[in-house]
């Protein structure tokens, strides 16, 4: 597995992943993965095998009063490709390049019902802080997570 920055060609292997991956409401619309992949804040880290892209995540990092933070906007593992580590290494490379930009925190919304990601969350060292009602839609509900980050050693 190889990993590299986005390129303006991903686009359609990534939101195609993504409608794979997400079911409505979670997944993105083609303009929308484009916002988000192309926005200046953007770190997108892309695994691929061979040719084929079998995983992505796209980091924004957002500057408030507290300094800077990266919130994870989605993390998309080829279904086939799952069990593998794919999403823990994207996920470290994430962390990474948040650090670069001296990020003290991850954020993330991840859907109440998603067991299966909810552990993954966990198990990578994420803290659930509170439920964000109807973030995804009437109805359906977000857990927010945080990680603190330690700055990068010199």
């Amino acid at each position: 597995m190889r990993l590299r920055g986005y390129q303006a060609d991903d686009l359609e292997a990534m939101h195609a992943l993504d409608v794979v991956c997400f079911e409505r409401p979670f997944r993105f619309t083609r303009g929308a993965m484009r916002r988000f992949a192309e926005a200046k804040k953007a770190r997108v880290v892309v695994a691929e095998e061979g040719d084929a892209l079998v995983g992505f995540v796209i980091l924004h990092v957002e500057v408030g009063d507290e300094g800077r933070t990266g919130y994870i906007i989605t993390l998309d593992v080829e279904p086939a490709q799952r069990r593998r580590g794919i999403a823990g290494v994207l996920m470290r490379e994430a962390e990474r390049q948040a650090r670069m930009d001296a990020c003290t925190a991850l954020v993330l919304h991840v859907f109440a019902g998603n067991d299966a990601a909810i552990r993954f969350y966990e198990s990578a060292g994420f803290t659930r802080s509170h439920l964000a009602e109807e973030f995804y839609g009437p109805g359906v509900d977000a857990w927010v997570y945080h990680q603190l980050l330690a700055p990068l050693k010199e």
